[in-house]
């Protein structure tokens, strides 16, 4: 027995050796086709957020966190049919972290491209923050090119009337205000987060995001708040459009872990 534990062992380390070896600075999900990278400088980002005013910086994500940000974003991918990710998403780019006007980001995106961080010192950047970031993100990219299908007066007539929104995501951050908890508070007037109050577009993303974690925290707000539950399933509605098998039930279904057919 004392053998066979030894040996158990020895093969667990020659496994995770030779799946470190495995770690690349650059990634191709084999499932989707989306480049993976983990960039080692902010030539990155396009060129026109060079300027002195926005001023981005990154710091590169640790080595040892590779494996795992493949992993978990090759889950994420999953819960899309390929097709979608095939023409709407190129690459996925990591970092430790990056900031812009001086704030830091947890995520951005541009074109086809969505940018992320993994502060594995924060222990905010669990697994689940950081698939959620992806998922809000992405949803930016599909309402730019799906904007026909997005009935954006419904949504802003589901606010209550004097509400308006704030300057947007940097304002946000800088305020203080960019928490994507599920809030209380908030949830009362019908958004789900702080940040969800900064623009209708974080608005989206958070419905989003929370739509593709499956969290059960978010179908519980669902079942209890009215302008929640219209909002989210406006939005079922646009990525129904986009592609069929986005319905509420396979958002449900989500916190079962059934996924897209690949």
């Amino acid at each position: 027995m004392a053998f066979l534990c030894r040996y158990l062992l020895l093969l667990t380390f020659i496994v995770v050796i030779f799946r470190n070896a495995e770690a690349q600075d650059n990634y191709t999900d084999p499932g989707s086709g989306v480049e993976i990278i983990f960039p080692a400088d902010a030539g990155i980002f396009p060129h026109q957020w060079t300027i002195k005013k926005i001023n981005p910086s990154i710091r590169p994500v640790c080595h040892e966190e590779l494996i795992r940000l493949e992993d978990l974003l090759t889950f994420a991918f999953s819960k899309y049919p390929v097709a979608v990710l095939n023409a709407n998403l190129k690459r996925v780019c990591v970092v430790k972290s990056m900031t812009f006007y001086g704030l830091p980001y947890g995520g951005t995106n541009y074109q086809h491209t969505v940018y992320l961080s993994d502060d594995n010192d924060n222990p905010w950047f669990n697994d689940e923050y950081i698939e959620q970031v992806f998922h809000h993100e992405f949803s930016s990219i599909l309402l730019r090119d799906f904007h026909v299908y997005f009935d954006q007066a419904k949504w802003l007539s589901l606010n209550p009337p004097s509400f308006r929104y704030g300057k947007g995501g940097a304002d946000a951050i800088r305020q203080g205000m960019a928490s994507m908890a599920l809030e209380p508070e908030t949830i009362k007037q019908g958004f789900l987060s702080q940040y969800s109050t900064a623009s209708v577009e974080e608005d989206i993303n958070v419905v989003a995001q929370y739509l593709f974690t499956g969290n059960p925290e978010f179908w519980n707000v669902f079942a209890m708040n009215d302008i929640i539950r219209d909002k989210a399933r406006l939005l079922i509605g646009f990525y129904h459009k986009i592609n069929p098998v986005f319905t509420e039930s396979y958002f449900r279904n989500l916190c079962f872990g059934i996924t897209a057919q690949r």
